[in-house]
């Protein structure tokens, strides 16, 4: 399984992993609604480096 540059952050921050699109991703932290009043008081991050690829040749 795949994992993006963010997945040692989300294990260390306590999030439950899942296999998503063929990466390990966070899917949740405290639940959905500790998470929403955190995202209101503060800031929240969504990991979408999952969504592309770059090839390089040369």
């Amino acid at each position: 399984m795949k994992e993006t540059p963010l997945t040692e952050t989300h294990i260390a921050l306590g999030a439950r992993m899942a296999e998503f699109a063929g990466y390990n991703m966070p899917i949740e932290y405290e639940g959905i609604s500790a998470e929403h009043q955190a995202v209101r008081e503060h800031v929240g991050v969504f990991d979408v480096s999952h969504m592309g690829e770059f090839w390089v040749k040369g």
